[in-house]
């Protein structure tokens, strides 16, 4: 079973075009333009993408150039439809003039999916989960001690103020870790499990806005979010992951921070953006692999929140250049 993504301005067609690919045994998701197919293939990232080209906001011809320049969707099959173009588009896998045959779509539908390479199987994926549980037990007894003691001297008024402020950060800092690799972990062997409920992302993306406007009041905090709420099925705990990460990437650079929601019917869009120093080519071609030495993205924060976006159902991305700052975006699915 393969992931397509079918993008058609006209509904009827739509729904057409969809049930044949549900029918030769696929999942579908559906775009009604082609900004709408670009996010949703960022997001869900489709094994092949279907386009009608005469769509509004954006065309299917510039879709398939958009996805083509895409480092992560370069190589997925696309089968342009169009009325207007006679031979189709370099950019597209295949081509079909319309009206078409029925027979014909399915066959190019089969023969595109053939010729995507299946990812391979993670080998060693329980030794990594039982490793990243190992270090999280062996820690907690040890941090637990520790932590213990700095409230004991901070009682008894045995120690510097300053200091033991230090290492209650410090100890902060490896509790962090050690949650990051088990989690890391988890997420390395596909067996960590959402719990999610419907419930508002705007609510709860203003409570950790003022957490962190505490934590870093320094940063001018700037929120664009909806007025009324944004309803959608998420895991509360794991989406407070992916927003800490966020927010806290953005914040360490100081100066100013936006966070905007924005929603329609079939997907809800964060963004949080930073007039940092920006990121550079390279760093961005690995910013959210596990465990980079240095530079952006160095550590878990980043790769956990990839992948707990990606177990909802969508994704996150980020667009930065040197000296413009950065923006890391989520797209997540209503549906």
């Amino acid at each position: 079973m393969s992931l397509v993504l079918v993008a058609d301005d006209e509904p009827a067609v739509l729904e057409v075009l969809s049930q044949v690919v549900e029918d030769l045994g696929h999942d579908v998701i559906q775009a009604r333009d082609g900004e709408e197919a670009w996010n949703l293939a960022r997001a869900r990232r489709p094994n092949l993408v279907v386009t009608d080209h005469m769509m509004p906001r954006l065309s299917g011809l510039e879709l398939c150039r958009k996805l083509r320049n895409d480092e992560l969707l370069g190589g997925v099959p696309i089968i342009l439809l169009s009325a207007v173009l006679p031979h189709g588009a370099p950019e597209a896998h295949a081509f079909l003039h319309k009206p078409f045959e029925i027979t014909d779509f399915e066959a190019l539908i089969r023969d595109a999916l053939a010729a995507v390479p299946r990812p391979k199987s993670l080998e060693g994926a329980s030794a990594v989960e039982a490793l990243g549980d190992w270090v999280a037990r062996g820690f907690e007894g040890p941090l637990s001690t520790a932590r213990g003691e700095v409230e004991r001297l901070r009682r008894e008024g045995k120690a510097d103020g300053g200091a033991l402020e230090t290492l209650g950060a410090q100890l902060k800092t490896l509790e962090n870790l050690t949650r990051d690799l088990q989690e890391a972990a988890h997420l390395t062997a596909r067996t960590m499990t959402l719990h999610p409920v419907v419930a508002d992302l705007g609510a709860h993306l203003r409570q950790s806005l003022a957490t962190w406007k505490q934590r870093l009041p320094e940063v001018g905090w700037r929120e664009e979010l909806p007025t009324g709420p944004v309803e959608l099925r998420f895991d509360p705990e794991r989406m407070h992951r992916v927003v800490d990460a966020l927010l806290g990437q953005a914040g360490r650079h100081g100066g100013e921070v936006r966070v905007e929601l924005e929603y329609t019917p079939s997907l809800v869009t964060l963004r949080v953006r930073d007039w940092g120093p920006g990121i550079s080519d390279e760093e961005l071609q690995h910013i959210f692999e596990p465990f980079r030495a240095g530079g952006t993205g160095g550590g878990l924060g980043l790769y956990i929140a990839s992948e707990l976006a990606r177990l909802h159902g969508g994704g996150l991305s980020v667009e930065s250049k040197r000296g413009q700052g950065t923006t890391f975006s989520v797209v997540l699915p209503r549906g």
